[in-house]
């Protein structure tokens, strides 16, 4: 079923957004001067095109089902003149290149000026008309001089078989033929008028010939003397052919009549190919004028490869003259592999590529290029030549090198907040409960229990900076141990409760924690990241209650299924937008508060456990955080496990520190399951007091002022080959620092903090 389309009275504008806000802007905007239709989103677009029939096509590129850049495709695939404009608020490079290549006629980056998009729909309405225009007024000139080569045929045969006006008649059509080559062979219009009107006058002795513009006036009784005929074409008048004989009174016969009517016919399609000519001149100009304008380079291709179109931008870029380029081929100013790569695509079909790279050749020239390719084909599709547009991108690149560095040290300085974040809360609870401590020196059972709190609270930190190190490659991962998800959540509680109770006394806000925690197997895990997370929610939960409310942490499991943990707070909620988006790295609702970061780390700590975290959130009805882990499969080592049984040997041990806190504290540990410690506060010192079979094993801090760990080493290895050495490190280690470790023979690096268990293991596992 055919449609109409609406009386041209405006240009027409479709308008496909999916918000209704910009939409409707765009619609009152562009509504007083052009027929607006509106879409909310692509399938509507395209079901609206074959009934309204729009000229100009603005869209935004970010929609859902089907994006701008897919609409684009579809809306050129249906009539390739409709012009599209490309609306965005995320311009990337790359957005920009697919929405060029494929057709767009311009993009605005949001936010826009009314003038820029009164500006961009006014150029494309006008490329648009001048686009259809163009190619009607070709076919309708197609088809005027077949009507009118049937028309002379016929006047042929009508000549032949009037044989008593033959004579006339081939005078008439010698005429027109005369006539016919002068106005095929001259486009201009005032040469075309003077060659027809003189003709006209020499060959059948009339007066005066002209053509008008406008039809002459008749005074009084004229007879037959004085004769108008009107040029006209599909498109309108274009004038009037006059021929005047009141001077001599010569009447004018009626068979020149039909010749010169016949005669008009032809002027219109002369006088229409002669305006036609003289826009495609202009145009012609105008593109010269752009192309010499451009500030990329615009170079044309032959079939053979060669140059033979070299704009000034090509002269600016290449530092080559045009006289000099013409004629070279193209690939001393492209790399041959990427231009034979592209050209090879063209060959195949497409209708251009892009590509970016340096340029050659011993001139000074930019370090970064941007060439697209387009083909330019015959009529049976072949490769004629190519188009290559060049544009010099090296300060766009290195713009974008400045915005990456910019980038990453905005994301060192969040990671940094969001780390003094995470310490600051464990030290919150480590400070809480040493002043607790000592207002209550006299009960046992607070003391063992706020002890415990902190030795929590430091191991959770220590979990934190080894999680740093070896995000940085500066440390080894630690394997899974069995844990109990039920005492993690109580380490959490106890970790936030000085928080919680000072939000109570400080903000007089009700707040009730309700733990059930059910009966739940076992997890393999590393308890420190899962007790920073299980803090993480907890302390979220808090900030989510400004006025007080409840804080549910439930726990539970079906037999044989996963262990979940649910966090549910009554406190505000938040909208499905800030729900989605609630576990990407940086992203806050807090403020300058906020570093973006705990959720995030949240969600990898439960994907590195093989669990799964979700959250479900309503504007004013609170937020549930449900953490689920698989259950352990093989039994693992107890979070409590004692060491491995076997014989405790004590150790004669040369320890090097230059931390004196550090260095009394490691030796009070190794002092206090059995080891003699000769305590050294440098490497010289160290160096001085060791004599080889003195120290059964010697263990060194590898960052030190003066001689590092790793220069002690080396000397103490110049000394003793054999005697058992230990690094110990708060920094870590880079790969390269493993193959050093063993070329010095160093048995074994242990990462500060360490337990006093662990340090022992060490000891013992030197001595083994």
């Amino acid at each position: 079923m055919s449609t109409v389309a609406p009386p041209v009275t405006h240009p027409r504008i479709l308008v496909v957004d999916d918000e209704l806000g910009p939409r409707e802007s765009l619609r009152m905007l562009l509504k007083p001067v052009y027929q607006i239709q509106t879409a909310e989103n692509g399938r509507a677009a395209l079901e609206l095109l074959p009934r309204f029939r729009p000229d100009v096509v603005i869209m935004d590129i970010k929609m859902p089902e089907m994006d701008g850049l897919e609409l684009l495709r579809q809306v050129k695939r249906v009539e390739p003149s409709i012009e599209v404009v490309m609306i965005t608020a995320y311009a990337s490079l790359e957005t920009v290149k697919l929405a060029l290549t494929h057709g767009a006629f311009e993009y605005l980056i949001k936010p826009f000026s009314r003038q820029d998009m009164e500006d961009v729909v006014r150029r494309a309405v006008l490329r648009r008309q001048t686009d259809l225009g163009a190619r009607s007024q070709v076919a309708r000139l197609v088809e005027e001089m077949r009507q009118l080569s049937t028309k002379t045929r016929d006047l042929e045969e009508a000549a032949r078989r009037e044989a008593a006006e033959q004579s006339l008649r081939v005078t008439q059509l010698s005429l027109l033929r005369e006539i016919s080559r002068t106005i095929i062979g001259q486009l201009d219009t005032r040469t075309l008028t003077a060659a027809v009107t003189e003709q006209l006058r020499t060959a059948l002795g009339y007066d005066r010939v002209e053509i008008t513009p406008e039809a002459p006036q008749r005074p009084g009784d004229v007879g037959d003397t004085l004769m108008a005929c009107a040029i006209r074409d599909a498109q309108g008048p274009l004038g009037y052919l006059v021929v005047d004989n009141r001077a001599s009174g010569r009447g004018i016969d009626p068979r020149e009549r039909e010749l010169l009517e016949m005669l008009s016919e032809y002027l219109a399609i002369a006088l229409r190919n002669s305006r036609l000519y003289g826009e495609i001149a202009d145009t012609k100009r105008s593109l010269e004028h752009l192309i010499a304008s451009a500030g990329d380079a615009i170079i044309s291709v032959t079939a053979a490869d060669r140059v033979d179109g070299w704009n000034p931008a090509a002269e600016r870029i290449f530092g080559l003259a045009k006289d000099e380029a013409l004629g070279r081929p193209v690939i001393d100013f492209l790399p041959a592999a990427e231009y034979a790569g592209a050209r090879a695509w063209l060959t195949e079909g497409q209708s251009l590529h892009q590509f970016e790279t340096a340029p050659r050749g011993a001139h000074p020239r930019p370090a970064a290029l941007a060439v697209t390719l387009s083909a330019l084909r015959g009529r049976g599709g072949s490769l004629d030549g190519l188009i290559a547009i060049v544009r010099d991108i090296t300060a766009q690149r290195e713009l974008e090198s400045q915005l990456h560095q910019s980038e990453k040290l905005t994301a060192l300085g969040q990671l940094a907040g969001g780390i003094a974040h995470d310490f600051n809360n464990l030290l919150q609870a480590i400070l809480g409960y040493a002043q607790l401590m000592k207002q209550n020196p006299h009960d046992p059972a607070f003391l063992d229990r706020s002890l415990r709190v902190v030795e929590s609270a430091a191991v959770d930190g220590a979990e934190t900076v080894r999680r740093i190190q070896q995000f940085a490659r500066l440390r080894p991962d630690e394997q899974f141990v069995s844990v109990d998800v039920n005492q993690i959540v109580q380490d959490a509680v106890a970790i936030t409760r000085p928080r919680w109770e000072e939000k109570i006394a400080h903000d007089s806000r009700p707040l009730d924690l309700r733990l059930e925690l059910g009966t739940v197997e076992r997890i393999n895990g590393r308890p420190a990241a899962l007790t920073e997370l299980m803090t993480n929610l907890v302390l979220n939960a808090l900030d989510a209650m400004p006025d007080g409310g409840t804080l549910a942490i439930t726990t539970g499991q079906e037999p044989g299924h996963s262990v979940s943990v649910a966090v549910a707070d009554s406190g505000i909620g938040m909208p499905e937008s800030v729900r989605q988006r609630v576990f990407e790295p940086f992203f806050s609702t807090k403020g300058e508060a906020g570093s973006g970061l705990g959720l995030a780390m949240a969600y990898s700590i439960v994907r590195r456990h093989g669990g799964e975290i979700r959250v479900e959130s309503e504007v004013g009805r609170g937020t549930t955080f449900t953490l689920t882990f698989p259950v352990a499969r093989e039994p693992g080592e107890s979070r409590a496990a004692a060491g491995r049984p076997g014989e405790h040997r004590a150790a004669q041990i040369l320890l090097v520190d230059d931390e004196p806190k550090v260095l009394a504290t490691l030796t009070e540990l190794l002092r206090s399951v059995g080891h003699a410690v000769t305590a050294s506060p440098s490497g010289a010192s160290a160096l001085e007091a060791y004599a080889p079979g003195r120290f059964d094993v010697v263990m060194t801090n590898l960052g030190m002022a003066g001689m590092n760990g790793w220069e002690f080493a080396e000397r103490l290895r110049a000394v003793d080959r054999r005697v058992p050495l230990l690094l110990i490190t708060g920094w870590g280690l880079r790969d390269e620092d493993h193959d050093r470790l063993a070329a010095l023979g160093i048995r074994r690096c242990l990462f500060k903090p360490v337990q006093p268990a662990d340090l022992d293991a060490a000891i013992q596992e030197a001595l083994g």
